[in-house]
Parts: C-alpha cells; sequence; structure tokens
C-alpha cells in the first residue's frame, strides 16, 4: 500500500501541472488559410496563432505557378503528375460520397458541427466545390449529400459556399478559405464522441472499402 507522504507529494506535483495544462489547452488557437485544389493555381497556405496574436507562425504555403498564356515552357513531366493528381482526385471524391451515404453518417456529423459550435468562432468562411463524376447519376447524388452537409455548418456560422455540378465531365476542383479561433479544451467532448460513434466507424471502413476497390 502506498504510503499517504508519497501520495500527498504526488498530487502536491500533479495538481499544479494539471491545471496549468487546462489553462493552456483553455488560450484560444487562431487558424487562417487557404487550401485550393484542381483548377489552374493549386494552393495550400496556413497560418497559426497563440496567445491572442502574440505569436504567429506560418505553418506551411505551397502555390504552383500559373501556366503561360501562350502555353511555353510545357513540361510533360509535370502534365503527366497533374494528370495523376486528378485522377486521385476524382477517385477521392468517389470516396467521400461512400462516406456521405452511410447510414447515420449525416446526423453525427451535424451533431459534432453543433457540439463545435461553443468551441470555435468563425469568421466568414468560402467554400467553392465544382464535381462531376462518370455518371451523372452519380453526381447529382453528390451534390445533394455535399449540400446536406453543408446545410448544418450555414445554419450554425457564416458560410459563403457554392457548388457546382459538372454534368459533361469528370471534374473535381475546389477551394476553402476562412479564420477560425479554436479554444481547444472545448473540442474534445464533441471530438470524441464523434469518433467513437457507430456512424463514423462504419463510415472509415466503408472508405477503407472504397479505397481499396478502386485500386
Amino acid at each position: 500500500m502506498p504510503h499517504p507522504a508519497i501520495l500527498s507529494s504526488a498530487l502536491l506535483i500533479l495538481a499544479p501541472l494539471l491545471i496549468l495544462l487546462i489553462l493552456l489547452l483553455l488560450i484560444p488557437i487562431d487558424l487562417e488559410g487557404r487550401v485550393a485544389r484542381g483548377g489552374v493555381c493549386p494552393e495550400t497556405r496556413m497560418r497559426i496563432g497563440w496567445l491572442f496574436g502574440r505569436l504567429s507562425k506560418d505553418v506551411f504555403s505551397v502555390a504552383e505557378r500559373e501556366p503561360s498564356e501562350k502555353g511555353e515552357d510545357r513540361d510533360p513531366e509535370r502534365e503527366d503528375k497533374e494528370g495523376g493528381e486528378a485522377e486521385r482526385g476524382l477517385g477521392s471524391a468517389r470516396v467521400i460520397l461512400e462516406v456521405l451515404k452511410t447510414d447515420g453518417f449525416l446526423g453525427t456529423l451535424s451533431h459534432l458541427f453543433r457540439g463545435l459550435l461553443g468551441a470555435i468562432q468563425v469568421q466568414p468562411l468560402k467554400i467553392d466545390i465544382a464535381i462531376g463524376l462518370s455518371d451523372p447519376a452519380d453526381t447529382g447524388e453528390a451534390l445533394g449529400l455535399l449540400w446536406a452537409a453543408l446545410s448544418p455548418i450555414e445554419a450554425l456560422t457564416p458560410v459563403r459556399s457554392k457548388i457546382e455540378p459538372a454534368f459533361s465531365e469528370e471534374r473535381l476542383e475546389g477551394s476553402f478559405e476562412g479564420r477560425l479561433r479554436i479554444v481547444p479544451l472545448k473540442i474534445i467532448p464533441p471530438l470524441a464522441h464523434f469518433i467513437l460513434s457507430p456512424p463514423a466507424w462504419r463510415a472509415g471502413l466503408r472508405a477503407i472499402r472504397a479505397r481499396r476497390g478502386k485500386r
């Protein structure tokens, strides 16, 4: 049986550490960035801030050069790479479609957004998506599911979203930009509830099967 003096010493050490950890988790984290995939100018940039803007750092910033107007400096290797990325993007769109079709997943996702509302302060977000799958019926279904997924966000936060179908071609382009202020301690309960929910597990397994199926 542990000696009471040892337990008291351990509590005296752990209690201040626990209080310090809680205080650190209560300090908001600011995230600002933009992600664009497909189209002419793929881009990824993100900046993280802490201590109410006193500390900040560019986490990463990647922008690919725009093609020349005359089509100069043609790089076959780069074009092959971009073609491979486009194929992977369309494959990812099919995986996302399978995930959104999972029974109960959209309801669980909506519950997650409501739970995160108190933990995240959102400045206007901008979401643009253009999607086209090989089957126009799949494109229409994907469009409806994306609107269903975005509706809870638009009801809770200032979001400007635009989703366009491309029924005549296979296409996946999108961009997301905005600024978030997150209180780390407050996001733990809704995230844990989402990750441990049966629909999230079913969606994860369905995504794995869909990825294996497209190989």
